[in-house]
């Protein structure tokens, strides 16, 4: 049976690092790909069933790379859940606003971590 993979993009090393460890140790398959330069073409490489997106991030922010995948891949294809520093309900009006699949702060717990992930892979769209 074939794991869930998951990019996570941002321009936090350290966070993308610990991420990734995180979503594996819950079982998942996870890569880092550093900012938003190349993105595309690191979800095409992985071929990733969700992309999680931090949505502050230099030179390209989140409702720009939102429309670059939706337009050169899909959202029907890979879903997007958002991640940031940002309050839940800020980050979530974002979500809805973008179109992205689901929403979830950077320092929720792992049980909140993995069911915003999963609730995210079902969403057709957040709504």
């Amino acid at each position: 049976m074939r794991r869930t993979r998951v990019l996570v993009i941002d321009d936090d090393a350290r966070f993308g690092e610990s991420a990734v460890q995180r979503l594996a140790e819950m079982g998942f398959e996870a890569r880092f790909h550093r900012g938003p330069l190349g993105f595309l073409q690191a979800i095409r490489d992985m071929r990733c069933d969700l992309v999680l997106l931090d949505v502050n991030m230099p030179k390209l922010d989140g409702s720009s790379v939102i429309r670059m995948i939706r337009d050169s891949i899909g959202l029907g294809e890979v879903r997007v859940l958002l991640c940031s520093n940002m309050e839940a309900n800020v980050l979530a009006r974002m979500a809805r606003a973008l179109g992205a699949h689901g929403a979830v702060p950077k320092d929720v717990t792992d049980e909140a971590f993995v069911a915003e992930l999963r609730a995210a892979l079902q969403r057709r769209s957040f709504v």
